[in-house]
């Protein structure tokens, strides 16, 4: 499924390019959406603004700045953005709102944070891990700095302990700058595999299409289904808001919470949630279809696994390990078969790379597949012996190394094909190691703890920046000329991004005490890991054989439902449904099956003219949803300051 029109004719305008005013506009986008984002989850507490591949943060001041700009649009303003420049601007807003809290930021500075400040006689870390701690990564607590980190300066007239920081934060910025150089590479060199030979949905992307072209060729203000769509949320929202005031006034709910499927059976989550629904409506219907078809095939597998009481121990306290490890297992093969069919278009851009008298087209591409294969060279070579550095083995820096960048590539490859925003990685490099070095008590305690500690950029799972970098590369192509000034765009919005958002996050910590920011990555997180990696160096830490077997069903289940999609026209199952085990999709799965329901029945009813008349709507379901949140969190800061009412979360 190719993108639709509203967007794809952009590479026959003559005015699609990327201006200079669009690459300010961006950064500027991307500054307000790590500030707000950064506030809200320390301070306001209003909602989780970017736990999601598409951020409330960014969707919520996108919105505003396109329907706003479609209004002038309208009235003849010559200074209007072009569509061309709103793209430019959200595909540098996507990479900076997954620097900030939920993000890289909150989990990084946490984990580097505690491992001093929170050692105790009794939790035993400086007796089992603190010799392993690479002095130049870790702040130390030196003059009390990590403890008025998270308990706030005594006094407003004591400096900030800004130099406890510096090293540690080059050492670790040099290692993030090398996972982002590698992911922009590997981003390009498969937009042109994915986009165009294999012409994945990317869905996320439609609704942000249709705002950009508001008034343009997409007269929205003036389609009554939009404003009906919008309307729906944004009045429930609105409704809602009045309890603010009167505690005991009736509230909407659109779901009644967890709803028992029978004994054994894992609880289902039943809430309309109109942010995943208006996503996913872009989707394919097969695609919709095989997510909640393989959560209830999962559901069904705990239920017999429990009754004749099979289990497998799990890490993470929740969850179901069993499905996790088949939905990992289905993870690594959609890995491993994108690779297979992408190989002809992978040799073709290393000819291009090696060989200048190669025929083969490059000039599309953000960077040239010469830049691209070069810096992702340097970006493997760096990491592997930045890790050997910090205490990895060579063998289990090599498995880290490529993990990153194979995992992170399967994440996006999900979102770019099912825009299911809530989705984190079932597998990541950390969890590959088990299985490649025979169970975690393998590895010698510096590698255990090096392992731990590059868990602190692990960004919810979410693959750190290679979604929002595999969609950027997506609208640089539909971009006609100076499209390569993006990549500097997306340059300034990672280095003034990260570094703004580092340097917020401590100036609040020091301020209010990052105890106060009651944020799971920042303060409840960190300690939960590392007491894991003492019992880890304990020998501890349970491992099944079994584990092998249930990584195994999954990679030969989507191998199977792979083939047969392959091979019938008639088969209904998608594989990568496979890859969303129940523990990420409960929150998701009621809304994503009404999702696929309504297009079904619209499909059939309709055909495909009835679902493009109807694409407003979901679209104003998103607008309706983003202006209410924007609205609670005004009304918030004005009578309810610090107190914050969650309108949006999982």
């Amino acid at each position: 499924m190719a993108l639709p029109n509203t967007i794809t004719h952009l590479q026959s305008d003559a005015a699609s390019q990327v201006t200079v005013r669009s690459i300010v506009g961006g950064l500027l986008l991307a500054l307000l959406v790590i500030f707000w984002n950064t506030y809200v989850e320390y301070i306001a507490h209003t909602a989780r603004m970017n736990i999601t591949h598409f951020p409330i943060a960014l969707f919520v001041p996108y919105t505003v700045l396109t329907l706003v700009n479609g209004v002038f649009r309208r009235l003849g303003a010559s200074w209007v953005l072009t569509r061309a420049e709103l793209l430019v601007m959200l595909a540098m807003g996507l990479v900076g709102a997954a620097v900030p809290a939920y993000g890289l930021t909150s989990y990084f500075l946490g984990m580097i944070a505690i491992p001093y400040y929170l050692a105790t006689p009794e939790n035993q870390w400086a007796t089992f891990f603190h010799q392993y701690l690479p002095p130049w990564l870790i702040p130390s607590n030196e003059g009390d700095a990590m403890r008025w980190l998270f308990e706030g300066l005594p006094s407003p007239d004591m400096p900030i302990p800004w130099s406890v920081w510096t090293i540690p934060l080059v050492g670790w910025l040099s290692f993030i700058t090398a996972i982002v150089v590698g992911s922009v590479c590997f981003s390009v060199m498969l937009r042109k595999h994915w986009a165009d030979n294999e012409r994945l949905a990317y869905p996320i992307l439609h609704a942000a299409g249709d705002l950009a072209e508001a008034e343009d060729t997409n007269p929205l203000l003036s389609n009554r289904v939009f404003w009906i769509g919008a309307a729906i949320p944004f009045s429930i929202l609105a409704w809602n808001m009045v309890s603010y005031f009167s505690p005991g006034f009736p509230l909407i709910r659109l779901g009644h919470g967890w709803m028992s499927m029978g004994a054994y059976f894992p609880r289902m989550h039943i809430r309309f949630n109109f942010y995943t629904v208006g996503f996913a409506y872009f989707a394919n219907v097969d695609v919709l279809f095989s997510i909640w078809a393989f959560y209830l095939f999962y559901c069904t597998q705990v239920a017999v696994y429990r009754r004749v009481g099979i289990s497998l121990s799990s890490k993470s306290g929740s969850g179901d390990a069993t499905t996790s490890l088949q939905a990992g297992g289905a993870f690594i093969a959609l890995i491993l078969w994108g690779i297979w069919l992408a190989r002809g278009h992978l040799k073709n851009v290393f000819q291009k790379a090696f060989d200048s008298r190669s025929s083969v087209d490059d000039s599309r591409e953000l960077l040239s597949y010469r830049a691209c294969v070069f810096g992702f060279i340097f970006s493997v070579v760096f990491l592997i012996f930045w890790l050997r550095a910090i205490g990895i083995d060579w063998s289990v820096s090599v498995v880290i190394t490529f993990g990153i960048f194979l995992l992170y590539m399967g994440a996006a490859r999900v979102i770019a094909e099912t825009g299911v925003v809530y989705f984190s990685m079932p597998m990541t490099p950390n969890g590959v190691i088990p299985f490649l070095f025979k169970g975690p008590n393998a590895l010698g305690g510096s590698s255990q703890t090096a392992l731990r500690l590059i868990d602190s950029v692990r960004s919810q799972n979410k693959a750190m920046f290679m979604p929002p970098l595999v969609h950027a590369a997506r609208i640089g192509d539909l971009i006609e000329h100076h499209k390569r000034r993006l990549i500097v765009g997306i340059g300034l919005t990672l280095i003034v991004g990260i570094g703004a958002a580092i340097t917020y996050s401590l100036y609040l910590g020091y301020l209010y005490g990052a105890y106060n920011f009651n944020d799971f990555p920042f303060t409840r997180y960190p300690p939960r890991t590392y007491d894991g990696l003492v019992k880890a160096l304990k020998g501890e830490e349970r491992w099944e054989p079994e584990r092998y077997l249930f990584l195994l069903a999954g990679i030969v289940t989507f191998s199977a439902v792979s083939i047969a999609r392959y091979r019938f026209s008639w088969w209904p199952l998608a594989p990568i449904g496979m890859v969303v085990p129940p523990t990420h999709a409960v929150h998701s799965i009621f809304s994503i099956f009404c999702t696929w329901a309504i297009k079904s029945i619209l499909l059939r009813i309709g055909g495909v003219d009835l679902y493009r008349r109807m694409r407003p709507l979901f679209l104003g379901f998103l607008v309706g949803h983003a202006l209410g949140v924007l609205v609670s969190f005004v009304i918030d800061q004005i009578w309810f300051p610090g107190q914050g009412h969650h309108t949006h979360s999982w």
